[in-house]
């Protein structure tokens, strides 16, 4: 493990120099040269190199190793740990990663987005110049959202319709008044249902919207969801068998207004590098070009490896790797 507990901001990684006496996956970053002694936020916040290394020695000794080595397996461990994650949410649930691109968020996932997507033989990253923000970003921009709900265990064939209607009226009732208390503008409902047939041990969610909750049958036509769910999921359904409904689930949605887009970037000519940085990749140490995140173009490749550093964020670009910068100044990185 990595960790397994969080340094945190305070007193965060040793190389902070706020006390810090652990070794943290920044101060593994700033030891195999993928940070900046100079420092964070355009070099107003420096970094201690020593107290890294320190650590990291210290790291090393229990295992034998030299505080380099010490970083790299560090960086190793924590890519892994990341991509074992990833696997959790798509591979494991059915879903082949390859065909996505991985988006990087929080201001060090750059430095190791590219080696977690390899080790899931993923071909495209994406990162944001604004990655170190982008949870709060995706905050602002997203909708306030009450969700409601009710067991009410039974056969959905034996159901009342008129139970149902209001089962699910009291739920939106009731997270309307809620979102009154901190909202007052467009409100849109969505309601499901937790569902599965008789024998089973488990649940799955069925959506309901758009079904006519005033026209006759509806505990069947709620049933008929259910098969054709199950069906889409599993590739079968049992329509003879009996259908029970555990969960009645209401989300009361209060629709904010979108945020302005990203400004494009500035056209201009493509951006040099800042400077040479040496760094251990592929197990050895190498020189390689860093470029500052503000002052490239728009259509501009870079080819790794290199770095790509910011206020707020950076990025690794492997060897074989290849980005370009979108019109919005982040990178799409193809990978080697």
């Amino acid at each position: 493990h990595v960790g397994p507990e969080s340094a945190g901001a305070a007193p965060g990684p040793a190389c902070y120099g706020r006390g810090g006496a652990v070794a943290t996956v920044t101060d593994a970053n700033l030891v195999l040269g993928y940070l900046e002694p100079a420092g964070l936020l355009g070099g107003r916040m420096k970094l201690d190199k020593g107290a890294s290394e320190k650590v990291l020695a210290d790291l090393g000794q229990m295992l034998g190793l030299d505080a380099v080595a010490a970083a790299a397996g560090v960086w190793r461990v924590i890519n892994g740990r990341m991509a074992e994650g990833i696997r959790l949410v798509s591979v494991r649930r059915g879903v082949d990663p390859t065909g996505f691109a991985l988006l990087a968020f929080g201001g060090a996932a750059g430095l190791h987005v590219t080696a977690v997507a390899k080790q899931l033989s993923m071909r495209r990253v994406v990162v944001p110049r604004v990655a170190s923000v982008l949870s709060a970003w995706g905050m602002l921009a997203s909708d306030i959202r009450y969700e409601v709900a009710r067991t009410h265990i039974g056969d959905s064939a034996t159901m009342d319709d008129a139970k149902l209607r209001d089962l699910y009226s009291g739920m939106e009732t009731e997270g309307r008044a809620r979102l009154s208390q901190t909202f007052s503008g467009p409100v849109r409902i969505t309601r499901s249902a937790d569902m599965r047939y008789g024998e089973q041990i488990f649940e799955i969610n069925v959506p309901l919207d758009g079904l006519d909750w005033e026209a006759p049958g509806l505990a069947g036509r709620i049933s008929e969801r259910f098969h054709a769910r199950h069906e889409e999921l599993y590739t079968y359904s049992q329509r003879g068998n009996e259908v029970v409904l555990v969960n009645a689930r209401t989300a009361v949605i209060g629709a904010l207004p979108a945020l302005p887009e990203e400004p494009l970037i500035a056209t201009r000519a493509a951006a040099a590098p800042a400077r040479q940085q040496r760094v251990f990749i592929d197990g050895g140490w190498r020189e390689i070009p860093v470029y500052r995140f503000e002052a490239l173009a728009p259509a501009q490749a870079i080819t790794g490896p290199a770095l790509v550093e910011g206020e707020t964020t950076a990025a690794l670009i492997g060897p074989a790797d290849r980005a370009s910068v979108t019109p919005h100044g982040w990178l799409d990185i193809e990978v080697g």
